[in-house]
């Protein structure tokens, strides 16, 4: 998702007159003019809070497993009707709603529900950062321009270097162009991945060489892919970690694929409907391989969308992040409180690796909790979402020494 650069920046926000409606939107939504208006301001959070990977032990607990990570673009749970945690009067997306019921998934109420978007997460690049680095996306640059780096968080351990230093292949599928504000740096970078793109699937025969659609290819497009890259990693003997990311459900409402039934009077309902069904047809794929017993899938949102189709009337603050998590350690849910958290994308770093079988010391990392442990995430120790996202929202000298 491209974010805008609003007109004027901190107390010249005022200054600068009427922002046109779609900025005003996402500012509603993303709340730009707090963040600017905060970044005069400085926070100690990470020198009191931040927990470095390098300096905590991370120990596989006997064989820890395979993982597919699924990120569906802009899946937020708003999607699922009243009676089931959502918004709608028609589930849009029941088969999602049945695979959070079914297995593990983390709620900010005692329905369907996800995480809090606070600030450097609200776009898919600084979700696909947070989510896998513990800290949120806050370096001096547009969000979608560090490709035009040499190098994206040379200071920051995450999730791919982690998992490299335990010897597994990991691989990051998309349907757009790679590159795009920095992806394929930040995965090469931070775990060596495989990065298979647009180009890639030109390359290797998936699409032809002038063919284009939406970002790049549609996601029936991908899932085939996957499920061709998944058999590949799968028969060699290294453990894997497999990272895709969906795009069919990117606003402005929606791609209709060929896949797409009309069967509401809203495209991106039908749209919504439509990579539901995708979804659980490939994790019942995937069920049936001979890597599943040995593999976690973990189905996530990125951010909520960035427009208000179907979801008009929510606040920004219930738009919260799907997540689920399939054939993780049944053991886990002893200490695991599952309802009412109050939790971010940081805190889906230390939970990822848990679920596949990894003991964390003291159960954080970077900001992030693993919400397996049943301790308090920083949100909930902090008092809430607003305490929370207020010192995320401010400068931190810490962030640019270490992480920049």
């Amino acid at each position: 998702m491209q974010v805008p650069n609003p007109p004027g920046s901190g107390k010249d926000i005022a200054e600068a007159g009427p922002w046109p409606a779609d900025y005003q939107y996402l500012d509603s939504v993303l709340g730009i003019s707090e963040y600017l208006e905060a970044r005069a301001e400085r926070t100690e959070i990470y020198e009191k809070y931040y927990v470095d990977p390098l300096e905590t032990q991370i120990v596989p607990q006997g064989k820890t497993k395979n993982l597919i990570y699924i990120y569906m673009e802009s899946m937020e749970t708003t999607y699922a009707s009243e009676q089931d945690g959502g918004y709608q009067e028609v589930n849009y997306i029941p088969c999602l709603t049945g695979i959070a019921r079914e297995n593990i998934s983390f709620s900010d109420g005692s329905g369907l529900g996800g995480w809090h978007v606070t600030s450097g997460n609200g776009w898919t690049m600084g979700s696909l950062f947070s989510t896998t680095s513990g800290i949120p996306f806050s370096f001096p640059a547009n969000g979608n321009e560090m490709d035009r780096r040499s190098s994206f968080a040379a200071g920051v351990t995450n999730l791919g270097d982690i998992l490299e230093g335990q010897g597994y292949v990991q691989e990051f599928l998309c349907g757009s162009d790679g590159n795009f504000a920095g992806r394929a740096d930040y995965f090469q970078q931070h775990g060596n991945y495989e990065v298979f793109d647009y180009y890639k699937a030109i390359e290797e025969g998936y699409i032809a060489e002038d063919y284009k659609v939406w970002w790049g290819f549609e996601d029936s497009i991908l899932y085939e892919i996957a499920k061709d890259e998944l058999l590949s990693l799968a028969s060699g003997d290294a453990p894997f970690n497999f990272t895709m990311l969906t795009v069919d459900t990117h606003h402005v409402d929606g791609y209709v694929c060929s896949l797409c039934k009309d069967d509401y009077p809203e495209q991106l309902a039908n749209v919504l409907a439509c990579a539901d069904s995708q979804v659980c047809s490939f994790v019942e794929w995937c069920k049936e391989q001979d890597f599943f017993e040995d593999t976690v899938i973990v189905i996530s949102g990125d951010h909520p969308r960035m427009d208000s189709s179907l979801v008009s009337n929510v606040s920004g603050y219930d738009r919260t992040v799907y997540n689920a998590f399939i054939n993780a350690d049944a053991g886990l849910l002893d200490e695991a409180r599952l309802q009412d958290r109050e939790f971010s994308a940081m805190d889906m770093f230390p939970t990822v690796l848990g679920a596949m079988g990894f003991r964390i010391e003291g159960d954080r990392l970077g900001l992030g909790t693993n919400l397996f442990s049943g301790r308090d995430t920083l949100m909930e120790e902090l008092g809430g979402y607003g305490n929370l996202n207020a010192e995320l929202s401010k400068y931190s000298v810490y962030y640019d020494k270490h992480f920049y």
